[in-house]
């Protein structure tokens, strides 16, 4: 069974608890708080969804309408810390327990289905993941290249058509 919420809701519960002691932390622990709240929603969606079975058949940015937002409206996104395991070092030894657990759940059976027919999942978890561990990601989790696109080498009259890869310098 997939556990996401519960780990999250820990992680949570942690950043709450530092958020209180350092003020200094505070702005960044809550900006950081909100987020894993917003991780955890869209994981709830998707693990729902995949049991319904009503995953959209393309998930293609193309497939879905343009949100439409004010003009007038400026938003700035927080700017969070991009080093490797910085939440583990800011939250101690709960932020370890949250993140072994995760790598935990991403071994079930059950979870690499999932991440397997929902690969959005991926974009979801791979920061959480960096956030608390300076381990590899796991295979499942991991981006693939995209092959360079490589055309059949064709004959025509008699002169041969190099492949585009070799113009390409691949």
């Amino acid at each position: 069974m997939l556990n996401f919420s519960t780990i999250l809701s820990s992680l949570q519960a942690a950043i709450a608890v530092v958020a209180a002691r350092d003020r200094r932390l505070t702005v960044l622990m809550v900006a950081m708080w909100g987020r894993i709240a917003r991780m955890g929603r869209r994981l709830e969606r998707l693990v729902a969804m995949w049991r319904a079975g009503t995953l959209p058949d393309a998930w293609a940015p193309h497939a879905r309408a343009p949100r439409a937002r004010p003009a007038t409206t400026a938003t700035t996104r927080p700017c969070y810390p991009t080093a490797p395991d910085w939440l583990l070092r800011t939250l101690g030894h709960d932020a370890a327990a949250a993140g072994l657990q995760l790598r935990h759940l991403l071994t079930d059976e059950e979870c690499v289905a999932f991440l397997a027919a929902v690969p959005q999942a991926g974009r979801i978890l791979r920061p959480l993941l960096r956030m608390l561990s300076r381990d590899p990601l796991p295979e499942i989790l991991r981006v693939r290249p995209i092959a360079p696109v490589v055309t059949q080498v064709a004959e025509t009259a008699g002169v041969v058509v190099a492949p585009v890869s070799d113009f390409l310098g691949a």
